[in-house]
């Protein structure tokens, strides 16, 4: 798949706000046959897809903490080479980290990563924080964090994918 079709937008974004709907009602809701949905949801499944997941609600599931970890690493100021290295060794340990949802690079503020986690408890969060100190020391030179109360805190807007059915471009166009 080279390039997403208008319809192919359509039926992501369907994907996004519920993907247990069958390919008929994805069908019904953007008006398209159901054979075109379903040649062209498994094109989407096999090229644009990284996976389906449930979201629940967090704190129903034991996690107590939300935290977001900003990362200041030492790989501006390595040689290109260096910096690769530094980028796999951190990949590899944050991979097997089963509280961590999402790690990435970037910039802003200061920080060149940003690490989401849930955590069952306090308890569970800081060790996790004196793990991560100690094993990615040798290329992490300061970290941040931000973290939510899962049980009490204030939800303003929950997490889930299905708001960005608004920005979808299919629609914009008016297709």
């Amino acid at each position: 798949m080279k390039e997403l079709k208008p319809v192919d937008y359509k039926i992501v974004f369907e994907l996004m706000v519920d993907s247990d709907r069958s390919d008929r009602k994805i069908s019904k809701a953007i008006g398209i046959s159901q054979p075109t949905v379903t040649r062209r949801h498994t094109r989407i499944d096999k090229d644009v897809i990284t996976g389906y997941t449930v979201i629940p609600k967090f704190e129903t599931v034991g996690f107590e903490i939300s935290v977001l970890t900003f990362l200041k690493t030492k790989r501006k100021y390595q040689t290109d080479s260096a910096k690769e290295s530094a980028l796999e060794k951190i990949r590899d340990w944050y991979m097997l980290q089963g509280c961590v949802v999402c790690v990435m690079a970037g910039r802003g503020m200061g920080w060149d990563v940003v690490c989401v986690s849930l955590h069952k408890s306090f308890v569970d969060f800081a060790a996790f924080m004196r793990t991560q100190d100690a094993e990615l020391s040798e290329w992490v030179v300061e970290s941040q964090t931000f973290s939510s109360d899962l049980t009490n805190g204030v939800v303003i807007k929950p997490f889930h994918f299905k708001y960005l059915a608004a920005l979808n471009p299919a629609s914009r166009k008016g297709l």
